[in-house]
């Protein structure tokens, strides 16, 4: 070898100009045996440049030539664990460790590719071993974390991570690491100050992000959360998922907090969007967005419509779609659409079908056969629905059983019931002809915006119950019963269906009506208590046991005022004179605008004239109660 060429090459590598140490070794490289030497900078030399096949090939020749060089061995199975080639990288650290087996780095990289190829035991030995020759060898106690954690060993991992940190507090990556021990041993303030140190070290590391923004929330810190993603979405601009993901907190702000700041999420989305024009889940979100601003009806549903047409199989989408024609009255495009609901293609489905030994019903006639109708979703949900079981049983049902949530004869009062039983008791009744959810029913009878059943009462109230309960109730005073209050949803929009105890209190302190409590559920119930005692309407619900309870108090009630509860269906389903309290951003079932309900006509609807605010609408359904009052 000619040393002067070799030292020269040397040096232009170590001033990181490769492509002038690479010609200075090219005579040295035409030679038919060329040093081993000399390969290996070679191969260093086009690895730094990005030439990973020409490295590749260096190695190989080196390895051909000079079987027995331990350090060319090490540098060609690094290459091949890059390249995932993991057993041809075991069986050249192996060989390199045949020649010299006291080289800690060669056993971390063994100890990495057995990882990888998921011999924990095996990859635990050699990267101990690294650790006995060289205790501070900080990439084997980094990887050796890792492993760890992969078998719940946290906090022998945490000490690993902490020791690799010790040494070289400026990775990231073992901040990052270091983050999820604490995390797994529910130490939050620690992880979160290991995420956050990462993120410091390294403004690009995604993956830092994301662990931060799951911890954070996992402990509802939407504020926090924002910044983690808007930060993401500066340090990482063209990276769609920050933008998607600080719409999606920015709607949850939204939604919780009572602060409208729609436009920054909408601009969020539509940054994703630009990014990536096919991201399915940002155009679901901007839909649901849209669907805020009711004048903005037409574009929810070109959104939605973009949605299928990029992802036609998609079971969220296509419920999307659906839901918005159910909005905009659009009854016969949207009840197909919502039968993906429970649909054996969509994993994700929200309704499992039950496994039953008969078939679904699709439309065949029903003269002489028996269907069973299945509750599913809500309890209002039921309650508005059920009003179809008269018509399947005017088909020429033999038999017609309904399987709902509780064990409550209510149901069992629409007219054609033959059988009602709770869902605890579905695989006791005897095989029938047909299945069917109930709200698959619309569906499946054709129901137009012009066809809704709406001829009330459908729904009955026991009549011992209802004497039972009209004892306890006041007398020679008009009794307005109040499911006004918010409770806790998984959908954060949905929180925003109902008022709360302060902004009812003009309502409850209308003098010449008593209001009763028709609320149940016990956030709702606890608002209550916040009222001054004057205030609190007659609170009974201790002793209601079921639906049939509160359908009998209903039924002795001469109003029903409520936000979109199953209070309302109910009261809607017994005929009672019924005032609903809408936001802006309502159910589909009672569209977008007007005082009337083409499901309900004995409901009267007030809608929200600004998002989030109940104040006008408590104005307003107070001076009616007034002039309701003057008159009863």
């Amino acid at each position: 070898m000619s040393s002067d060429l070799y030292h020269r090459a040397v040096q232009h590598y170590s001033q990181n100009q490769h492509a002038e140490a690479l010609a200075v070794l090219s005579p040295l490289l035409d030679r038919p045996h060329a040093d081993a030497e000399v390969l290996d900078l070679a191969a260093g030399c086009a690895y730094a440049m990005n030439r990973p096949d020409r490295a590749q090939a260096y190695w190989e020749r080196a390895v051909a030539e000079h079987p027995r060089h331990a350090g060319v061995d090490n540098h060609l199975g690094n290459l091949y664990a890059q390249l995932e080639k993991l057993p041809e990288a075991e069986a050249l650290y192996r060989r390199s460790l045949d020649l010299k087996t006291d080289v800690p780095e060669t056993h971390n990289n063994l100890g990495n590719v057995l990882m990888q190829q998921g011999r924990a035991a095996d990859a635990e030995q050699s990267l101990r071993r690294a650790l006995e020759l060289r205790p501070d060898l900080v990439p084997a106690h980094y990887s050796l974390g890792k492993l760890l954690m992969t078998q719940a060993r946290v906090d022998e991992a945490q000490m690993h991570f902490q020791h690799a940190i010790e040494a070289r507090p400026d990775w990231a990556d073992a901040h990052l690491n270091l983050g999820n021990a604490f995390v797994a041993q529910q130490r939050w303030d620690e992880g979160e100050r290991a995420y956050r140190a990462a993120i410091e070290l390294n403004p690009s590391l995604t993956i830092a992000y994301q662990s931060l923004a799951e911890l954070l929330e996992k402990h509802e810190r939407y504020g926090d959360l924002e910044s983690v993603y808007r930060r993401l979405s500066e340090c990482v601009p063209d990276l769609r998922a920050a933008h998607y993901n600080l719409g999606q907190v920015l709607y949850r702000i939204t939604a919780f907090a009572g602060l409208e700041r729609l436009d920054e999420a909408e601009a969020a989305y539509r940054r994703a969007i630009d990014l990536e024009p096919d991201h399915v889940q940002a155009y679901i979100a901007l839909g649901n967005l849209l669907k805020e601003q009711p004048a903005r009806l037409n574009e929810m549903l070109d959104v939605f419509r973009r949605a299928v047409e990029l992802a036609p199989q998609s079971g969220e989408a296509r419920l999307n779609l659906g839901g918005g024609l159910l909005r905009v009255g659009e009854y016969a495009q949207g009840w197909p659409l919502m039968e993906v609901r429970y649909d054996d293609a969509w994993p994700q489905r929200p309704i499992p079908p039950p496994d039953l030994p008969f078939p679904r019903w699709q439309g065949e006639p029903l003269a002489g056969k028996s269907l069973l109708v299945i509750h599913e979703q809500g309890f209002g949900d039921s309650f508005q629905f059920c009003r179809y079981l008269p018509m399947l049983k005017a088909q020429g049902l033999s038999k017609l059983s309904v399987v709902w949530a509780l064990e409550d004869p209510l149901l069992a009062s629409a007219d054609g019931v033959d059988v009602c039983v709770s869902a605890a008791a579905l695989h006791t009744l005897p095989p029938h002809d047909y299945w069917c959810f109930m709200m698959s029913a619309p569906a499946l009878l054709g129901t137009t915006l012009e066809t809704i059943p709406s001829v009330t009462p459908y729904l009955f109230a026991d009549d011992r119950r209802v004497e039972r309960w009209r004892d306890r109730l006041p007398a020679r005073v008009p009794t307005v019963g109040i499911a006004a209050m918010s409770e806790p949803r998984p959908n954060p929009f949905d929180t925003r269906r109902g008022s709360n105890a302060p902004a009812c209190m003009p309502l409850l302190g209308l003098p010449g009506v008593r209001f009763v409590n028709l609320q149940k559920a016990p956030v709702s119930r606890a608002q209550l208590d916040t009222l001054p005692p004057h205030l609190r309407p007659l609170d009974l619900m201790d002793d209601v046991q079921d639906f049939s309870d509160t359908a009998a108090i209903i039924a002795s009630l001469d109003l029903v005022i409520s936000v979109d509860t199953s209070v309302a269906h109910l009261a809607g389903a017994l005929g009672k004179p019924l005032w609903v309290l809408l936001s802006t951003n309502p159910c589909w079932r009672w569209h977008t605008e007007g005082e009337t309900s083409a499901w309900y006509p004995n409901a009267r609807l007030f809608r929200q004239t600004a998002p989030n605010n109940w104040d006008d609408v408590i104005a307003r359904v107070t001076a009616a109660l007034a002039e309701w009052r003057d008159r009863n």
